[in-house]
């Protein structure tokens, strides 16, 4: 029995350390997401502008549906311009994402949070995506 509880105690911590290291560092993730943002963000979100350096990470982990690194956070924004109105800008709006390393570079999907201004009168979720090489 002892030798049994041994190996299953191997076992998982096995299994916990092969999910650790598919999480990337959180230097990481900040890094391939600010760079995703500044090169794909207004053709992902059609007419909306990120602000560089808003991305605050909340918590970094496994996927457990894809393996991939799960990250959320908050960010800022400004929306659709607007004739004679300007920009709305949005802050601390949250996020979501995903980023799968491949050999070609990361995969990123990127949802963020749709606030409610001028153009969109109900709030709802958007998804984009993009290769960061």
């Amino acid at each position: 029995m002892r030798k049994f509880l041994i190996i299953l105690a191997i076992a998982i911590c096995g299994f916990c350390n092969a999910q650790t290291a598919n999480v990337l560092s959180v230097p990481t993730v900040k890094s391939i997401l600010e760079t995703f943002c500044l090169n794909c963000y207004s053709s992902c979100f059609e007419g909306k502008v990120y602000i560089p350096q808003s991305i605050i990470i909340k918590s970094v982990g496994v996927d457990p549906n894809n393996g991939g690194t799960s990250v959320n956070g908050i960010h800022s924004y400004q929306g659709q311009y607007i004739p004679f109105v300007g920009r709305k800008t949005h802050n601390d709006v949250q996020f979501k994402a995903t980023i799968f390393k491949k050999q070609d570079g990361y995969h990123v999907i990127f949802h963020k949070y749709i606030e409610r201004d001028l153009m969109h009168r109900s709030e709802a979720w958007e998804t984009g995506k993009g290769l960061i090489k």
